[in-house]
């Protein structure tokens, strides 16, 4: 989904709408990205993120957490979240160890995270293979080092957040249109 013009601060006009509706219905947004595999960019992620979030005045809170489930559990991870944001790769098995992150959810009494849930996925997938059945938010390999160059580069440009998509995938999910 395409978020529209943005405003004069570089912030998606439809997003600022769904983060004040947001913030009128709970005091904090709470969002878990749960990575799959713990090489993959989680904690720039979770920043780029939490930055996007604070740049539309939502308060909110990113925690990450993964790939060890029940780990998460003992921190207490999975309490107070809104969203679940998983983050992948394009790897084969992929898939199958997202099957079984909503089927342990599932099983563990943690249904409403398994139906919030949006699949992050850095790289493209093979065009041979089905995509999973959720939420998906493609993100570039690279795409931490594209915002970091956006920002820097071009300081007049509408935002130093160039892809808006999981943060919006994120809000619609909190303001139930994800759930549609």
């Amino acid at each position: 989904m395409k978020a529209g013009r943005n405003t004069p601060g570089g912030v998606p006009a439809a997003r600022q709408q769904q983060a004040r509706e947001v913030a009128a219905a709970r005091s904090e947004l709470g969002v878990l990205l749960f990575t799959l595999d713990p090489a993959l960019p989680q904690a720039k992620l979770a920043q780029q993120l939490a930055e996007q979030f604070a740049e539309l005045q939502l308060p909110s809170r990113v925690a990450t957490a993964g790939p060890q489930r029940v780990a998460a559990v003992m921190d207490g991870s999975f309490t107070g979240i809104d969203v679940l944001v998983v983050l992948g790769d394009a790897g084969a098995d992929t898939e199958d160890r997202l099957m079984e992150l909503v089927e342990w959810l599932l099983a563990n009494g943690r249904g409403a995270l398994a139906e919030n849930l949006i699949f992050a996925q850095l790289g493209q997938p093979p065009k041979h293979r089905p995509v999973p059945a959720f939420a998906r938010v493609v993100l570039e390999r690279n795409f931490a080092a594209e915002a970091r160059k956006s920002g820097l580069r071009f300081p007049w440009a509408a935002s130093s957040h160039p892809s808006w998509e999981l943060a919006g995938a994120v809000l619609d999910y909190a303001t139930g249109l994800g759930a549609e």
